[in-house]
């Protein structure tokens, strides 16, 4: 029943999707509130229902213009059941604006296999990674998507080598010049301080223990069969998958190195992994595996915030 529902992109999804994504904050909330609950507390979240609704819109926007699944919602709803899993990516702003504005530099990387304002295309997602590495630095390290992204579909002209730097630097160089104005350098500093630790110790906690092994079991099932397929499509799908194989890549470094393991960074995989498990339902001939899988996604969120 499930799978059905959202095999199809409808006006009903979303609104469908939009409450799921409601309710999944909400349960979140619950199990992150501290201190003592008031009138003020409860409108300063609901505000922040806004941009986690915006992000299915966006997400839709991004998939349907790059052909990254069928005509279906399996990736976004995918999306939302993994922020049940990982409730903190909802209450580390810096780890979620960062992903927040990635997704318009994903948006443009992804548009590269287009010939159509190529350049403008390159700078607009460097000059976005800029933006969002000034909340979480280690954002940095998508300047390599790009980067593949170009090589891959083939816009190797010199002059593009320097274009992803250029972008990149833009916004960082205003930010210092307005920190500078307003003397408080130092606040400009302490954006660029590199930390990163590699304690996995609190992954052993079983509330983070189960959807990493479930996601892990999961990617390693779906990866094979779906890239074969995508290896045997046409150029378009081929390139956009190998794209997406470098940004689950990444995304792997981002979640290694975060200074602080809280569940929240692996925000970083959401949109890769949404795309990857979407194409996999996709692929999957038996309806009833389909709808396995996803209560198996439902059973894994209620078992996540009942621990």
């Amino acid at each position: 029943m499930i799978a059905n529902f959202f095999s199809k992109t409808k006006p009903i999804n979303f609104l469908v999707l939009s409450v799921i994504m409601i309710i999944v904050y909400i349960i979140g909330l619950k199990n992150n509130l501290t201190g003592d609950f008031s009138l003020i507390l409860l409108l300063e979240k609901s505000v922040f229902t806004l941009p986690i609704v915006l992000l299915i819109f966006i997400l839709n926007f991004i998939i349907r213009k790059n052909i990254l699944t069928e005509d279906n919602t399996y990736a976004i709803l995918l999306y939302i059941l993994m922020f049940g899993f990982f409730s903190n990516s909802f209450f580390n702003k810096s780890v979620f604006f960062s992903n927040f504005i990635l997704l318009f530099a994903f948006r443009r990387i992804y548009s590269l296999r287009s010939d159509i304002e190529t350049k403008k295309k390159i700078f607009d997602s460097a000059f976005w990674i800029g933006i969002a590495s000034m909340f979480y630095i280690w954002s940095f390290i998508y300047l390599f998507l790009i980067y593949g992204a170009f090589w891959i579909f083939r816009k190797r002209n010199w002059k593009n080598i320097f274009l992803p730097i250029i972008g990149f630097v833009t916004p960082v160089f205003l930010l210092f010049v307005y920190q500078l104005l307003v003397e408080d350098l130092n606040k400009f500093y302490d954006l660029w301080v590199f930390e990163y630790s590699l304690n996995f110790h609190p992954y052993t906690m079983m509330k983070f223990f189960l959807p990493i092994i479930f996601l892990l079991i999961l990617g390693g099932i779906s990866i094979f069969p779906t890239t074969k397929k995508s290896l045997l499509s046409k150029i378009d799908i081929k390139s956009n998958w190998t794209i997406l194989m470098i940004h689950i890549f990444l995304s792997f470094i981002i979640v290694i190195i975060a200074p602080i393991k809280n569940g929240s960074e692996f925000l970083f995989f959401f949109f890769p992994l949404g795309i990857l498990f979407a194409n996999y339902l996709q692929f999957i001939q038996r309806y009833w595996v389909k709808e396995l899988i996803l209560y198996l996604f439902l059973i894994m969120l209620i078992i996540t915030n009942v621990i």
